[in-house]
């Protein structure tokens, strides 16, 4: 059985980016030209390749030279594949510290961070004990932000024009009982997760799991990611909390000092990244 039929306009788009990619600037009939010789068979003609170009350029991913007329690549590919790097960085960094974690607290250990506005995993330790959290959590899978211990810290952290963009593309499901689908309460929880320094997941997305996270920082000093350990509610009673949270939040700590990141020495040094943090928070 055959499978669908390749995009042409898709395989158009992409060679004309590669195209683009391999000069500093192309004139629209020499990038004609050379567009032709990769599709190997399908045509294109200039006015196909300047309607693409116009597109390309109000999407961000082209510019024209305003004296020559010749267009080039603008920084914005390059940014996503920087984005793509820093993930598999984080992981790559990451991993043998949620390693650590499963091991010495036997529970199931996730890594998550944002990709555009959607949680998503990037990595996953399941524990090995008889009795242990059944979740639907899985390496490159997404779960809603405002009601999972990573989602909410980081959320959290977020400046808050993202955060309102989030908030109202991502409708509130009541997952359980203890869902927080309230906006007013939902902030209430942000600020405090912000003050504490680490987030609670009270079967909030799924009964009888229980879930402790903790933010991981970059060189930068922004929340790139954050870590959690989900513990079955029977063995996390309230009085447990307080071990779990000092695992979590030295293992998110070990994984930011790996990523470049470095505590303040002074109070002077405290005092500048506070007041970034509270840029980034205000959207700035």
């Amino acid at each position: 059985m055959k499978g669908p039929a390749p995009i042409k306009s898709v395989f158009k788009t992409m060679k004309i980016l590669e195209c683009l990619s391999y000069q500093r600037s192309l004139g629209i009939t020499e990038l004609t030209g050379r567009v032709s010789t990769l599709l190997e068979g399908i045509p294109i003609d200039k006015s196909t390749v300047y309607r693409f170009l116009v597109s390309f350029i109000d999407l961000g991913f082209v510019y024209q030279d305003p004296q020559t007329g010749k267009y080039g690549l603008t920084l914005k590919l390059f940014e996503i594949g920087m984005s793509v790097l820093e993930r598999l960085e984080l992981w790559r960094e990451a991993e043998p510290i949620v390693e650590e974690i499963a091991r010495v607290t036997g529970e199931t250990v996730h890594l998550a961070t944002l990709d555009g506005d959607e949680l998503v995993y990037l990595g996953k330790v399941e524990s090995t004990r008889a009795l242990r959290v059944s979740m639907m959590s899985r390496v490159g899978s997404s779960a809603p932000a405002y009601c999972t211990g990573v989602g909410k810290i980081l959320l959290a952290y977020l400046p808050r024009k993202r955060l309102d963009r989030i908030l109202k593309k991502e409708k509130p499901v009541r997952y359980t009982d203890k869902t927080i689908v309230r906006r007013a309460h939902l902030e209430r929880e942000l600020s405090s997760i912000r003050k504490k320094g680490y987030a609670i997941d009270n079967e909030e997305h799924e009964i009888g799991v229980r879930c402790v996270a903790a933010p991981v920082l970059d060189n930068n000093s922004a929340v790139c990611g954050a870590v959690s350990v989900s513990v079955p509610t029977v063995r996390l009673p309230d009085e447990e909390i307080p071990r779990f949270r000092g695992i979590i939040v030295q293992g998110a700590e070990e994984i930011s000092r790996r990523m470049g990141y470095r505590a303040p020495q002074s109070a002077e040094d405290a005092a500048t990244q506070r007041r970034r943090l509270e840029s980034r928070e205000r959207g700035h």
